[in-house]
């Protein structure tokens, strides 16, 4: 039977969410207690990668086992043995067709920038940057990115067989100094929505123009856009199934 979990997570204490050699990664973790829970080897399959000190609101992973626990008692019994930086929202029993990947339509990521006074106690979680910054210069930019393009510029990974992404949204609320950044796609290479906020900041500040943007995305050439964000601003806030619950 497949198991279904959204799970939240703080980064801060691992080494991204995908396995590595010799650093704790998240999903070492929920392998290694849910194969104790059940008894039997577990795999576990996410709806996508989280780097090293980034940050879940609502990572989706499935996982099969012919062991059946009660799908609330599980998330139960789990969320005592990975306490405190890792916790299971919701647990179901799903159709084996269900991947959390490969079903997946859309993905929602958030990213924090404070422009307040530097805090240490927040400083793992949003990214301190200076307050001499245009808001309106930004909000003209962020127009560039919306809609379906080709994002060659946001990526080193020249296999790709493609680069062509849709954002549905993207979207800046601030509040009392904290900016926050929203955006949904179809899909996001690797460090792609750190490089998009990194090109945001650019524009902010006076380094670029708004329509650099646009110059940038139509180069389709990686060093147009060197910059990328750093890691403990970015949350994977949500992940969509159904167009239906796309929330704008």
């Amino acid at each position: 039977m497949r198991y279904k979990m959204v799970i939240s997570y703080d980064g801060t204490f691992f080494h991204g969410f995908q396995r590595q050699k010799n650093y704790l990664s998240i999903q070492q973790v929920l392998e290694e207690k849910l194969t104790e829970i059940l008894k039997t080897k577990i795999i576990v399959h996410a709806s996508g990668r989280t780097d090293a000190l980034v940050h879940a609101k609502g990572q989706v992973i499935h996982f099969d086992s012919s062991q059946y626990v009660p799908p609330e008692n599980l998330k139960k019994i789990l969320n005592k043995k990975v306490y405190p930086h890792i916790y299971i929202i919701s647990s179901e029993i799903v159709d084996e067709s269900f991947h959390s990947r490969k079903s997946a339509l859309y993905k929602e990521y958030r990213y924090y920038v404070c422009i307040n006074t530097f805090d240490p106690l927040k400083a793992n979680y949003m990214y301190f940057f200076h307050d001499r910054i245009d808001i309106s210069k930004i909000r003209e930019a962020m127009q560039y990115i919306i809609g379906t393009h080709d994002f060659k510029s946001f990526s080193k990974n020249k296999k790709l067989s493609s680069s062509v992404r849709t954002i549905k949204l993207f979207s800046l609320d601030i509040d009392n100094g904290i900016l926050e950044f929203r955006i949904i796609g179809s899909g996001f290479m690797y460090n792609m929505v750190r490089i998009i906020i990194a090109l945001m900041l650019k524009v902010a500040e006076g380094k670029l123009a708004p329509a650099d943007i646009k110059r940038i995305i139509d180069g389709k050439e990686r060093k147009l856009a060197p910059y990328v964000a750093p890691a403990q601003g970015l949350y994977l806030w949500k992940v969509y199934y159904d167009e239906s619950s796309l929330s704008f």
